[in-house]
């Protein structure tokens, strides 16, 4: 293909046009001069008309290209960008006491049955009652705690311990003969009524305010321990014991360093039954039953 000739015919009627279109404008615009000085407007508006028309065209069809050569952005936000807490001006400490709350909340929902206190100040109720399972050593202990209690006892035993049972279940008319001869011991001793009563509070409950009374309680201890005078928490069963126990829905009740808040000194040996859940839970934030209880409360 001869494309110099080409581009010469192209040329020429590039020019032709250019000098057609030079001659109509200039002709238009001789005529819109005219009828202006004659006090006609009229062509003078079309032809304003005509531009501004022109212009949006222009300005349409520059918007639609655009658009057909440029992808829009999408603006849908992602969970990234909204996980963002709802008050980020929270203090840390104040958000993380939030939190721990909530958790201590959803386990008490799942284990009311186990998660109470009983004392002098919250004593069990007239009707309240368990299943009871008699162990090998002729104690009782709730059913229900009775395959993780076992359990715990064999890993004790794995890790080359030996236990002791002293307690588990006491009934009431147990509980008030227990109570009322330590009264009277240290009445002997010299104490007042209500003096032996506050001395014997400290380790012995009354009647009906005992968690021994729960069937949840058991006194647990090494094998060489066969009574609290001989109780020393840093055997190797003991320490096993209250490192472990939360392993297995248990918590030590009475621990040494939580005496200014349960009011309990002489029964580190005491484990309470309250569900894994709630025991890892405890173990945890370093909590007693009565801190829990304070926080779902």
């Amino acid at each position: 293909m001869d494309f110099k000739g080409l581009w010469e015919v192209i040329k020429a009627k590039t020019v032709r046009l250019y000098k057609k279109a030079r001659k109509a404008v200039r002709k238009y615009i001789r005529r819109l001069v005219k009828h202006t000085k004659a006090g006609d407007y009229s062509i003078l508006i079309y032809s304003v008309f005509a531009l501004v028309a022109i212009i949006l065209l222009i300005v349409m069809f520059a918007n639609i290209f655009s658009l057909g050569g440029k992808k829009k952005k999408d603006f849908k936000i992602t969970t990234t960008e909204v996980a963002t807490p709802p008050d980020a001006t929270e203090d840390p400490q104040i958000a993380a006491q939030k939190a721990m709350k909530q958790q201590a909340l959803e386990i008490y929902s799942k284990n009311k049955d186990f998660l109470f206190i009983v004392d002098e100040t919250h004593p069990l109720s007239d009707d309240y009652t368990f299943e009871h399972h008699t162990l090998n050593c002729g104690l009782d202990i709730d059913k229900r705690m009775f395959d993780d209690f076992l359990e715990m006892l064999n890993a004790c035993n794995m890790a080359g311990y030996e236990y002791n049972i002293i307690n588990a279940y006491i009934d009431e008319e147990t509980q008030s003969q227990m109570y009322n001869e330590a009264v009277t011991h240290y009445v002997d001793q010299g104490l007042l009524e209500e003096e032996a009563q506050a001395q014997v509070g400290k380790s012995v409950d009354k009647p009906g305010c005992s968690e021994h009374e729960t069937g949840l309680a058991v006194d647990l201890t090494d094998v060489e321990v066969l009574g609290e005078e001989d109780y020393k928490s840093t055997r190797g069963t003991d320490q096993w014991l209250m490192n472990n126990c939360h392993k297995y829905g248990f918590i030590n009740r009475y621990p040494a360093n939580k005496v200014s808040i349960t009011g309990i000194s002489d029964e580190q040996w005491q484990y309470r039954y309250v569900g894994r859940e709630a025991a890892a839970f405890m173990a945890e934030n370093n909590l007693s039953l009565e801190e829990f209880m304070q926080l779902v409360q």
